[in-house]
C-alpha cells in the first residue's frame, strides 16, 4: 500500500507520464490546478510545459503547437483569476487555519516579500518559479489588490510562460531531433534549475525573519 501510493507521487509530478497518459486535458487541468489551487504548488509546472512542447506534434499529443499554448494560456489565466478570488473571499479564514501540509503561511510570506521588491511585475515573472506562482495571486486577492492591474499582468504573466517554454521545448526537438531520448535528464534539468529562485527567496526570508 505504502509503495503504492509513493508510486503515485512520482507519477503526479512526473511531466512525461502525465502526458503520456493523460493527454491535452490532464495537461491542462494540471496547469489550472497548480495556478488555481494553492494545494497544487508542487505540480511540476515549467517542466510539463517544456514536455509539452518537446512532444507536440506526435502521437501522444497531437495537437498545432499555437493551439496548444493558446489552451495554455487560457487555462493559467483562469488558474490565477481563481486563486485571486479565493483570496480576496477566504484568504482571512484560510491565515487563521493551522498550518497543514498543502498550506503554509510561510509560502504566502515569501509571495508577499517577492511582490513587495517587484510590485506588478512580480505577477509576470512569479510565473517561473514554483510555489511562488501558485500563492502569488492568492496573496494578492488576500490584500485585494486592483483586480483590472491584476488581469492585465496575469495575461501577460500566462501569455510569456506558455509561449515560452512550449516553444523552448518544441524548436529544442525540431533542432535536435535524437534529445527525445534523454527527456527524464532534462526534467530533472528544468526542474533543478526553476527552484534555483524559490530556494534564494525562501533563505532571504529566512534572513530577514531572523534579524
Amino acid at each position: 500500500m505504502v509503495m503504492e501510493v509513493v508510486n503515485f507521487i512520482f507519477q503526479l509530478v512526473d511531466p512525461t507520464y502525465l502526458i503520456q497518459n493523460g493527454g491535452l486535458w490532464l495537461l491542462l487541468a494540471i496547469v489550472f490546478a497548480e495556478n488555481g489551487f494553492f494545494f497544487g504548488f508542487f505540480l511540476p509546472g515549467d517542466a510539463l510545459l517544456f514536455m509539452a512542447g518537446m512532444l507536440c506534434g506526435l502521437p501522444i499529443l497531437d495537437i498545432p503547437v499555437h493551439l496548444l499554448i493558446i489552451y495554455i494560456i487560457i487555462f493559467a489565466f483562469l488558474g490565477y483569476g481563481l486563486s485571486y478570488f479565493i483570496g480576496y473571499k477566504f484568504g482571512k479564514w484560510l491565515l487563521k487555519k493551522p498550518d497543514s501540509l498543502f498550506f503554509k503561511k510561510k509560502y504566502l510570506n515569501i509571495a508577499s516579500g517577492y511582490f513587495e521588491k517587484r510590485h506588478q511585475k512580480a505577477i509576470v515573472s512569479a510565473r517561473f518559479i514554483p510555489v511562488i506562482r501558485t500563492f502569488l495571486p492568492l496573496c494578492l486577492g488576500l490584500i485585494h489588490f486592483n483586480l483590472k492591474s491584476f488581469m492585465v499582468y496575469n495575461l501577460v504573466g500566462a501569455l510569456i510562460w506558455a509561449s515560452s517554454l512550449v516553444l523552448a521545448g518544441y524548436f529544442l526537438k525540431a533542432t535536435f531531433p535524437e534529445v527525445i531520448h534523454y527527456i527524464e535528464w532534462i526534467v530533472l534539468f528544468i526542474v533543478i534549475i526553476t527552484f534555483f529562485p524559490l530556494i534564494f527567496q525562501y533563505v532571504k526570508h529566512r534572513r530577514i525573519s531572523i534579524n
